[in-house]
């Protein structure tokens, strides 16, 4: 790997006689950039002609580049931090008054005292009150990492810049330490790679693909904040509004009225611009262009255009849950007007159109992967594009997922809405009237975002309608009050017959993972929802970022309404009822599920649907989608008699009760909760440990609920041990930078970090 950044060069005056791009990917993006802001411009000043001087439309794009080589640069810093990364020597955390500094740079000869050290990294900022130190030996290279606060489970939150230090004796003419601000991640891969810390040559060029990729489309993505806040201006005020900020329903009616989209869940989806919070490639989407993500991804786009592809029964592998007999293609041709007549018209005329099943399709996979890889296929008729008919569509957080746009040809009924006659189904499903909305559709997309490329598998297609069975079969035996899952109910894709079956590598299996499609309960459906006092669904990445309204985190102004609500007039007092609230309905039955029945669910930011009283903002449940993620306990179903098969090579099943806790302890507390609760205390000042205090009451509380659910010696046994592992000292963490340094996608890398829940009364916080 080799990584030359233009360091002096990105900021400030220079940019008048220096290039202000560090990569070719950042200059190859200024023309979309640029176009993106330009139009975006003109928009607004038909409507609102601007006073003074404008700056130029490319200068936005190079201010959204600083933030975001900054960002992704703190993110990939903060996990070697945290992770732990094998070659490389653990950081050293100091305290900023007093930095007693060991021997930096594994050089014993040449250490720095405190004060040398901050000499060569000042100024600091004022909130910064720790600094890690991490060495790179090979280098004799130390980074100087300003940190603010020690959040639970070693989360720092880093300010300022970062300092590299060189320790090599002739660093300068006369044997000095020598200082620079590291201002790209592709600086901080080079030293990983120097200390034999990446695992080969291939991946360290990967990576650094990946970090740069990522930098651009977190700076394209910055532009997008602008516009959404227009929007809201604009709409809100329009409708008669006069207060886009936290009164009365307008915390939620400046999203759900000023951020155009297929319905208002949807468009809490759009606001979130920043992607993964701590992955070092969190906002990558690496397959597609800087001109396909300003097409695409949702914080540019309210509508793309879905597309259709008919595949031969005999070729097709069909699912549906126990609890619907309707196919995809049953649903499809019932909801997308048009679709019917269109299928018949690409068929030959002998052919009968029920022989034939229909999958969707995003439009970027349609003319990027299927004219060419299904080429052979559709010359025999296997697969069969239908040309003339597409679905305007609302792509959601994961950019694959997609929600239908209601228009007047688009009615549905309420089974085609529902899939679902007997009322409510054990997933929480209810019955639709024709003004219902509509379903999800998960779709395969061949661009890698974090780890993996976004295709879907036999494994999803099979297990999803399989899971939703033994959802509703558990949800018959337990009363789960404050938690639903979004059912999968049915999915198809394109299967190969043959000996070969079932697939689960080469091309067989390739070619049935990037032509399918899979049905998902659209979370306004949800009983958690349609049965509440007008409650309103919220994705929980959502909750982290910029309102477009107030532009501060969109929990604040949650918390702030809240607080109106409950007569409680101070805002760290109406934090920590708030989060206490918000656990009561995202913590207990989760841990009955799991505690008691095996499953574990994934419920992070991105997969967890916070539903609100519209009135109150208060939580009052939690909705969980995408069951490809979760883990299920075969020996803890069979204590109740239930069992479940899933497709060959899945991930899904396990005896090992510790897949159990890393994929809920990790998903639920260390990426959903604390990430919350480390922005509420930041905004509002509450008190960390008081917030981890009321956390975990609601955790003992499900535990004990499990054990009413499943009384007995040797289950009592297994619920402490769940106890043990929840509130143990230190916690597993899924250490994700390590598991790309080590180019694992799938494998766990772990390490072992500081658990707030094991010590609520012990000085392990920093403040």
């Amino acid at each position: 790997m080799e990584f030359v950044p233009r360091e002096a060069t990105m900021t400030g005056p220079n940019r008048r006689t220096n290039t202000p791009f560090a990569t070719s990917a950042e200059r190859d993006a200024l023309g979309a950039a640029t176009w993106y802001v330009r139009t975006h411009r003109r928009q607004e000043t038909e409507d609102d002609p601007p006073s003074g001087i404008a700056t130029a439309a490319e200068d936005d794009y190079l201010d959204a580049l600083e933030y975001a080589r900054r960002e992704i640069t703190r993110r990939l810093v903060h996990g070697v931090l945290r992770g732990r990364p094998d070659g490389v020597p653990d950081a050293h955390v100091v305290d900023r008054e007093s930095p007693a500094v060991p021997d930096a740079a594994g050089d014993t000869s040449r250490t720095l005292d405190g004060s040398s050290l901050l000499a060569a990294v000042e100024p600091l900022p004022e909130s910064c009150r720790l600094l890690a130190l991490q060495p790179f030996p090979s280098s004799e290279t130390l980074l100087v990492v300003p940190i603010a606060r020690r959040h639970g489970y070693d989360r720092f939150r880093l300010v300022g810049r970062i300092s590299r230090l060189s320790m090599a004796a002739n660093a300068t003419e006369h044997g000095e330490t020598t200082s620079d601000t590291l201002s790209h991640p592709g600086s901080v891969l080079a030293l990983l790679e120097s200390d034999g810390a990446v695992c080969d040559a291939e991946q360290a060029d990967r990576l650094l693909e990946e970090v740069t990729e990522s930098v651009v489309s977190l700076a394209l993505a910055q532009l997008a904040k602008p516009v959404q806040a227009r929007s809201v201006a604009k709409r809100v005020g329009s409708a008669g509004g006069t207060d886009t900020g936290t009164s009365g329903d307008s915390v939620f009616e400046s999203v759900t009225s000023g951020i155009p989209a297929a319905d208002s869940a949807a468009a809490f989806e759009r606001i979130v611009t920043d992607g993964h919070p701590f992955h070092p490639a969190g906002k990558i989407r690496r397959g597609m262009g800087a001109a396909d993500g300003l097409a695409y991804a949702p914080a540019f786009t309210d509508r793309i255009e879905l597309r259709f592809v008919a595949i031969d029964r005999t070729y097709a592998l069909e699912t549906q849950a126990a609890t619907t007999d309707e196919s995809l293609t049953a649903r499809l041709l019932a909801m997308v007007d048009g679709l019917e007549s269109a299928l018949k018209r690409a068929l030959p005329a002998a052919e009968d159109p029920n022989a034939y099943a229909v999958v969707p399709v995003h439009p970027f996979q349609f003319y990027h992967t299927i004219l060419d890889r299904y080429a052979a296929q559709c010359a025999d008729g296997r697969v069969v594009p239908i040309p003339d008919c597409t679905q305007p569509v609302t792509p959601l957080l994961n950019l694959r997922t997609v929600v239908p746009v209601e228009t007047e040809s688009t009615a549905i009924t309420a089974a085609a809405a529902a899939g679902d006659t007997n009322g409510t189904n054990g997933t929480g499903d209810t019955d639709n009237t024709a003004s219902a909305p509509h379903p999800h559709l998960k779709l395969p997309l061949a661009v890698q975002t974090t780890n993996v490329v976004r295709t879907l598998s036999p494994q999803a297609v099979t297990n999803g309608p399989r899971v939703t069975a033994l959802l509703n079969a558990i949800t018959e035996r337990t009363e789960l009050e404050s938690l639903g899952v979004l059912a999968e109910s049915a999915a198809t894709a394109y299967y190969a017959p043959g000996d070969s079956q079932p697939h689960t590598e080469g091309e067989a299996f390739d070619d049935a993972r990037h032509l399918a499609g899979l049905l998902r309960t659209n979370p306004l459906a949800h009983s958690l929802v349609t049965e509440a006092d007008d409650a309103v669904p919220v994705v929980a990445s959502s909750l982290l970022a910029d309102s477009p309204a107030t532009g501060r985190p969109l929990v604040c102004d949650l918390v702030e309404r809240y607080a109106a609500a409950t007569d409680t007039t101070e805002t760290a007092a109406a934090a920590l009822s708030f989060v206490d609230a918000y656990a009561d309905a995202v913590v207990p039955d989760q841990l009955v599920l799991m505690s008691g029945y095996g499953v574990a669910l994934e419920s992070h930011l991105q997969n967890s649907l916070i539903v609100f009283e519209r009135e109150t903002a208060r939580p009052v449940g939690t909705v969980v989608r995408d069951l490809g993620g979760i883990r299920v306990h075969s020996g803890r179903l069979e204590n109740h008699g239930l069992s479940f098969s899933p497709y060959p090579d899945s991930d899904l099943d396990t005896d090992d009760e510790r897949e159990l806790y890393r994929k809920l302890y990790y998903a639920l507390f260390q990426n959903h909760l604390a990430e919350l609760v480390v922005t509420l205390v930041v905004e509002t000042g509450v008190d960390e440990r008081k917030c981890w205090r009321v956390i975990r009451n609601h955790c003992e509380q499900g535990f004990d609920r499990a054990r009413m659910e499943t009384a007995g010696n040797e289950l009592d046994t297994q619920i402490r041990r769940d106890e043990r592992a929840l509130f143990a000292p230190q916690a597993t963490h899924k250490a994700l930078t390590a598991m790309r340094l080590q180019g694992k996608r799938h494998e766990y890398v772990t390490s072992q970090v500081s658990n707030p829940l094991g010590h609520i009364d012990r000085e392990t916080i920093n403040f």
